[in-house]
């Protein structure tokens, strides 16, 4: 998870570049996935696309469904306020994720998870100390973006429970290039040389992060995985 959330903040800078250089943070979303999906096939090819077999087909894509509206708040989020401010109010997600897998999944409440989670959320409050955010459409987003990503992260955990770490994000990235290749086709822009080179590393790192993640709640707990998320601060800063 450590490994995870670096990548993801690495990717997160990529993103607030290449919006910068004039890309819409949906066209963004879709080269992500896309690239994110062709880096997956090299691995089928050697272990055979049998992993690609799965009984809940409709479970997926709720998940994708569910993850796309995240990714896309997050990223337009991205391109309204500065990372660290983002990453900040994106804290909530642990504590989201951690009570949804005690209410919904039977996971142990244990106290020492509690405090992890409570000095995570601390810290955060200092950061976002009175006066340094503002209210504003970004921070809604990032809000709204976090209720999102916690719901996907205990699908993640049940479908952890059948399925393989790729099958999983195989299926997030295809279910996530579909919806967003319509919308991407109205902010169609046409990058650069080398906004193609930041796209692809997008891509293969969220693939990657979120590989690393699906297999982190497949051998641990979400209630005593979140906590090392908060990691992500020290990351995006």
């Amino acid at each position: 998870m450590i490994i995870s959330v670096g990548v993801l903040s690495a990717i997160d800078t990529i993103v607030k570049h290449v919006a910068n250089e004039g890309m819409h943070p949906v066209q963004i979303v879709f080269f992500r996935n896309l690239f994110g999906l062709i880096v997956l096939f090299p691995i089928f090819l050697k272990s055979g696309f049998t992993q690609l077999r799965t009984r809940r087909y409709g479970f997926h894509l709720t998940r994708g469904i569910v993850h796309s509206g995240s990714m896309i708040s997050w990223f337009v989020a991205l391109t309204l306020i500065p990372l660290a401010e983002a990453t900040a109010l994106s804290f909530i997600i642990p504590i989201y994720a951690s009570v949804g897998a005690i209410l919904f999944m039977g996971e142990h409440s244990e106290h020492n998870r509690w405090w992890a989670i409570a000095l995570g959320f601390i810290g955060m409050l200092v950061i976002l100390r009175p006066g340094f955010l503002d209210i504003n459409l970004g921070s809604i987003l990032v809000v709204g973006s976090a209720i999102s990503v916690a719901a996907s992260k205990l699908m993640v955990k049940s479908l952890a429970r059948t399925d393989t770490p790729i099958t999983i994000v195989f299926y997030l990235s295809l279910t996530l290039t579909i919806i967003t290749l319509v919308p991407a086709i109205f902010f169609w822009t046409w990058p650069t040389m080398e906004n193609w080179l930041w796209l692809i590393l997008l891509g293969t790192g969220g693939s990657l992060a979120h590989v690393l993640q699906a297999h982190a709640y497949k051998v641990g707990e979400i209630t005593a995985v979140e906590p090392v998320s908060y990691i992500r601060l020290l990351w995006a800063a």
